[in-house]
């Protein structure tokens, strides 16, 4: 049986009710799940918040014994025991069903019943079952016999998503830089858009967001149903060069608002500067990126083994 909910007084009592509810636990972590052109992409970091800070997988992968579907999860949760279950749950479910036939669609809402029913046992029966006191939120990304698509849940829902979506603490920061990045290339949906802006996403989120840490963790599954844990797109430019390139025209700007003489030549010779030091920063990133090539493999998924 579970006990009634914990109460605690409160410091300035209603005169209807002077008990109040705990705090509402807020979210942690950075994910970021993209449906590109050919596939698939998830980006999380690893921090996982308990007692002990200790850096973890957020991201989930599933395979069904024919071969026929696997699931992908990325989890954000204050504690990342409740997602887990969660998406064990959903995939029980989903491997049971007849997945040589099954459509993408019945995957889903067999998903969404099985996550409808943890929230049944788990979630609503909870002692801290006031809105949004148990954070969980979830990316879901299904691939049955090669066809992908992405979804993120809303308590018992799975939102189909069909470009990108951000979850977690960090997802304001991570929306700001893909909608950045996406109008400055419209259009731009390729594995190597994918992989460069979601990375840099989740390493700035890492960066500057006290609920984030850890390092940038990536899966991408293709629509052939070959997975990979990297892209050349994170090794070339990389966040590395990104960095560099944005002090850079931080320090050109600084620059330009210097001049008061001779504006056109002084304009030009800051431009040329400019412009010399992204060469070399560029040159160096690419050395490094041949470098790293050469050890790069790709990772299959365990059927292929």
């Amino acid at each position: 049986m579970i006990l009634p909910k914990p109460l605690s007084q409160s410091p300035s009592p209603s005169p209807t009710d002077p008990r109040i509810y705990r705090p509402k636990r807020i979210p942690v972590t950075i994910a970021i799940g993209f449906a590109y052109d050919d596939g698939l992409l998830f980006c999380a970091d690893t921090k996982i918040s308990t007692n002990i800070k200790t850096n973890e997988s957020k991201i989930a992968y599933y395979c069904s014994d024919d071969r026929n579907c696997t699931m992908t999860f990325a989890m954000s949760s204050t504690d990342v025991n409740f997602p887990r279950s969660a998406v064990e749950s959903c995939w029980e479910f989903v491997k049971k069903m007849d997945l040589a036939t099954a459509s993408i669609e019945a995957v889903h809402k067999s998903a969404e019943f099985a996550l409808a029913e943890f929230y049944r046992e788990h979630i609503y029966e909870h002692p801290d079952r006031t809105p949004g006191a148990v954070f969980l939120e979830i990316l879901v990304g299904i691939w049955l016999r090669g066809e992908t698509r992405l979804f993120v849940s809303h308590e018992t829902l799975l939102t189909p998503v069909q470009h990108y979506e951000c979850i977690g603490s960090g997802y304001y920061l991570a929306k700001y830089l893909i909608r950045q990045y996406m109008t400055a290339n419209p259009g731009a949906n390729s594995l190597q858009d994918a992989g460069l802006i979601a990375s840099f996403a989740v390493k700035s989120a890492i960066d500057y967001d006290e609920h984030c840490d850890g390092e940038p963790e990536m899966l991408i599954i293709k629509n052939s149903g070959v997975t990979d844990e990297i892209c050349a797109s994170v090794l070339y430019p990389g966040d590395q060069l990104i960095e560099s390139l944005q002090l850079s025209e931080w320090k050109l700007l600084h620059d330009l608002a210097q001049v008061s003489d001779n504006f056109e030549s002084e304009t030009s010779n800051q431009i040329e500067l400019y412009c010399e030091r992204v060469r070399q920063l560029n040159d160096k990133q690419r050395w490094v990126f041949d470098t790293l090539r050469l050890g790069k493999t790709q990772r299959k998924p365990p059927f292929f083994d």
